[in-house]
């Protein structure tokens, strides 16, 4: 946790703030000489310095409108979206209904739907708008052209300040607001590689009207797209209004339903790899046989144990001996 400090400097009416904890161990403050003694914390039993915060009086006290912590949660997320929300605000329809909890057991797949479908439009909402508020503006450019003679923007995109990590594949639209000499433009692309030098390399779709000559003063913002959203709600209408959508076992399964367990028969390969993969580790090799012999099995571990690897040689195994199955990554 890091504390504030307050140190007023000597013959100047100038105040400083700093963290004690990490920025007062920095070796480069530690060379100036401060007199640590002189520092004093912002916050004292448990409450801000009085010539920081000032101490309403006993009247705005009794005005004060006296508010739930639930109800400071729901503002906060509320100036998300709208920054000039007031308490007044959460009081109109809708804006605080809560969805339904989850549960462990759910009595068909109508209730299973209903209970989920507003989850995902809740989390998909909440990823659109984080996209689209890492917009960023005053971006310089690097032109080239590529192999495939479409245009390619180079330009950094510093990682911090974006909550989204930037991946090839992702579609970025490229602005120019335009000036006395270059009327107004942009363009979507897609990213095709991230350098060495973190620079973001954006493959236009447009070949016409870039405006090559210019470097400065373009901006970026995200193009979202709700593509795996609308898998998932179609996935859950499907499973409610399909009856052979998915087997018997599987369908009880995912609905929590106490059911015998079931093991598939197959015959088992005697290389559990895959062609062109990296050779598999033994637990791998365990998590391969186990998929292969029961209808519904989860991978998970942390990151860089090779569920990728793991993934990809079960999709092999599988489509080599005809079985039809369905995968879902997180």
């Amino acid at each position: 946790m890091s504390f504030f400090l307050v140190s007023s400097l000597p013959r100047q009416r100038v105040f400083v703030l700093l963290c004690r904890e990490p920025c007062l161990s920095v070796n480069a403050l530690k060379d100036m000489n401060w007199d640590l003694s002189q520092w004093c914390p912002l916050i004292d039993d448990r409450c801000f310095l009085q010539w920081l915060v000032k101490v309403p009086s006993e009247q705005e006290q009794l005005r004060a409108r006296q508010i739930s912590a639930q109800q400071v949660n729901k503002i906060e997320e509320l100036w998300k979206t709208n920054p000039d929300a007031t308490l007044e605000d959460l009081e109109k329809p809708a804006v605080d209904d809560e969805p339904q909890p989850v549960g462990l057991k759910y009595e068909d797949a109508y209730q299973y739907q209903n209970i989920f479908a507003p989850l995902i439009n809740l989390e998909a909402d909440y990823d659109k708008m984080m996209k689209e508020s890492q917009s960023k503006d005053d971006i310089t450019i690097r032109w080239d052209i590529g192999l495939n003679k479409k245009r390619v923007a180079y330009f950094v995109f510093a990682k911090e300040d974006n909550e989204l990590r930037l991946v090839p594949g992702d579609e970025l639209r490229l602005r120019y607001s335009g000036d006395a000499a270059h009327p107004a433009w942009q363009s979507v692309g897609h990213v095709i590689k991230l350098t060495a030098q973190e620079e973001v390399a954006l493959e236009l779709r447009a070949s016409q009207g870039v405006p090559v000559d210019v470097t400065h003063g373009f901006s970026v913002d995200f193009v979202w797209k709700s593509t795996s959203f609308d898998r998932m709600q179609t996935a859950m209408k499907t499973f409610a209004v399909d009856e052979t959508s998915v087997s018997g076992y599987i369908y009880h399964h995912l609905l929590g339903h106490e059911v015998e367990m079931q093991m598939v028969r197959n015959t088992l390969p005697r290389r559990f790899g895959a062609p062109g993969l990296p050779e598999i580790n033994a637990s791998q090799v365990f998590a391969v046989v186990s998929v292969l012999q029961k209808p519904v099995s989860l991978i998970q571990g942390p990151p860089g144990t090779g569920k990728t690897v793991t993934s990809a040689a079960i999709v092999y195994h599988m489509a080599k001996q005809g079985q039809g199955f369905g995968l879902c990554t997180q």
